[in-house]
């Protein structure tokens, strides 16, 4: 098999999956070692640094992501499949760090405080998720612009919210998952009427694509016409997501290495 760093999926033969393959696992220990080394030196820090990152993260995710349909955009025209409208557009829960990270950033008021609510938990669980089970490794070999660009967005999106809760930015406090709800609501009201109408399944509304737990469930409610009962129930699953972060993030508060002073 051979293939370079920019090749998109179709064009690489005889590729199966890189998934739990060495590096994706050597990359996944990296991560989670590095998530607590920032969490060390990110704990209390000031307000500017956190800021900082928040801000060069608000400028470099979204140009990816330009680049990210912009390349696959370039393969599906040129070899006549034209645009992927039924899955290429940013309407995933997870794109929501596109949206949430200039808000974070430069934001004011509550959009500001669902956008930091969002990142520190349903956006914080979505990331570590993404990094060890990245579904980019299905269809592109580790070394190839295709995974590096899955691995980097969800790293990105675990490291934004260990690091702002590390560093006392955001208090993991129970409001916050009703904030958090905010953004995934909105979201939704673009990506059910795209899911019903066209037949994609963005945010895993329609069919749950690639996981068996609710593409099974999906199924056996389609088959008695209440699809739409799995479309909210998958939209409720977000709310207990985010309590489950920040009990986690409440404990851990008590462990020398994560707790942190309060900050007025």
């Amino acid at each position: 098999m051979t293939y370079h760093f920019f090749d998109y999926k179709y064009n690489i033969s005889g590729f199966h999956s890189d998934l739990f393959s060495t590096p994706h696992l050597v990359y996944v220990g990296l991560v989670f070692l590095f998530s607590l080394l920032a969490a060390r030196l990110f704990r209390n820090t000031d307000r500017q640094k956190v800021e900082k990152w928040l801000k060069i993260q608000a400028v470099i995710t979204p140009l990816l992501e330009v680049v990210k349909i912009s390349w696959e955009s370039y393969y599906d025209i040129t070899t006549g499949r034209g645009f992927n409208v039924e899955g290429l557009l940013p309407i995933y829960t997870c794109s929501l760090l596109i949206y949430m990270l200039p808000l974070a950033a430069w934001g004011k008021g509550r959009a500001r405080d669902c956008a930091l609510a969002f990142l520190t938990t349903v956006g914080l669980l979505f990331g570590a998720v993404g990094v060890i089970y990245c579904n980019g490794l299905n269809f592109y070999p580790f070394w190839t612009f295709g995974a590096f660009y899955s691995l980097y967005f969800h790293t990105a999106m675990f490291l934004t919210g260990v690091i702002l809760l590390a560093s006392g930015y955001v208090k993991p406090e129970w409001k916050n998952i009703r904030l958090s709800f905010i953004p995934v609501v909105l979201l939704a009201v673009i990506a059910i009427p795209a899911d019903y109408i066209i037949g994609t399944d963005y945010m895993l509304l329609y069919s749950g694509s690639g996981v068996p737990l609710y593409e099974g469930l999906a199924a056996r409610l389609a088959e008695k016409e209440l699809r739409p009962v799995y479309t909210l129930i998958m939209l409720l699953t977000h709310l207990p997501l985010a309590a489950l972060v920040i009990g986690i993030c409440r404990a851990a508060e008590r462990i020398p290495l994560f707790g942190r002073r309060g900050r007025e």
